[in-house]
């Protein structure tokens, strides 16, 4: 190879990279499903699985709802699911691999009861089995049920401070529309996120906003984003000043939760005067019982 043909390829391989490199540094330009898909809410409400990938557990869900009938599988809570971000194969995979889990956790223990010497019957583990499966098939709904209902709380308190900057935006001068995006960004937490998310949604669909929320409400069962929705609507179509329904809506609103947690509060110490008792029935044992040995 000649010295030209070497300077030719360097220079060639030089132009090469140089080109990479302006290239790379060009922005790309944005796909238009990537670009609603950053207009979704990315808040997941619900813990990942303890050992157990979100991969591997939407795997095995997609199975389950190819092969298993709707019978077995049951009727999935669309509304809970919506709220926590979840989808039906991850609902329906943490099933399968719970009810997995109890199926193989007796006979487990058999084989271990069994090179120590104990002989169980074989109704014992195959029993146990097929009934800690049926439980552990079961527990996730518990589990979302649960999540779903601390949610709904959780959004409820974060409705009344949006509810209060909503009607103070309005009393302002703002728009409806301006007035809800507002209240909207003042949050940083995963509700507002949401709101924020819907409200600017509707600035490309050209949806209005209060029945935006209208259906948000119904789609996650949040009665009171409903209700809000309502009162907002009146000042979009109608003009009416709703400063004094936003406050008296706010207002109902923090009742309730104050109801809810002196509720919760008298709940809790109900639960507690139980152990309460028994620890001091015991100490009065203690305290008695000597003395009447004694005397007798």
């Amino acid at each position: 190879m000649t010295g030209l043909q070497i300077a030719m390829l360097s220079g060639a391989l030089i132009a090469s990279g140089v080109a990479v490199l302006i290239a790379g540094l060009v922005p790309a330009p944005t796909h238009l499903k990537d670009a609603i898909s950053r207009l979704q809410p990315t808040t997941v409400l619900a813990p990942e699985p303890t050992g157990v990938s979100v991969d591997t557990e939407v795997r095995i869900g997609r199975w389950a709802e190819r092969r298993l009938p709707t019978a077995v599988l049951g009727a999935p809570p669309d509304k809970d699911l919506a709220l926590l971000g979840r989808t039906r194969a991850s609902f329906y995979g943490s099933k399968l691999i719970s009810a997995i889990l109890g199926l193989l956790v007796v006979p487990v223990i058999s084989i271990a009861t069994m090179l120590i010497g104990w002989h169980l019957p074989l109704t014992v583990p195959v029993v146990g089995s097929i009934g800690l499966a049926v439980l552990l098939w079961l527990l996730p709904n518990n589990e979302l049920r649960d999540q779903a209902a601390k949610a709904r709380e959780e959004f409820s308190y974060a409705l009344v401070a949006f509810v209060e900057m909503v009607a103070l935006e309005r009393l302002s001068g703002a728009t409806v529309s301006g007035a809800l995006m507002q209240a909207a960004e003042t949050g940083d937490s995963w509700v507002f996120e949401r709101l924020t998310a819907v409200l600017r949604r509707t600035q490309y669909t050209g949806q209005n906003p209060w029945d935006a929320l209208a259906d948000m409400g119904h789609e996650l069962d949040l009665p009171d984003l409903v209700d809000l929705a309502d009162i907002v609507r009146l000042a979009g179509t109608d003009g009416t000043r709703v400063y004094d329904s936003l406050r008296a809506r706010g207002t109902s609103m923090r009742n309730a939760t104050l109801n809810a947690q002196i509720s919760r509060a008298n709940a809790a110490g109900e639960r507690i005067a139980v152990p309460v008792a028994l620890l001091v029935l015991v100490l009065a044992t203690i305290l008695v019982v000597p003395a009447l040995l004694r005397m007798i």
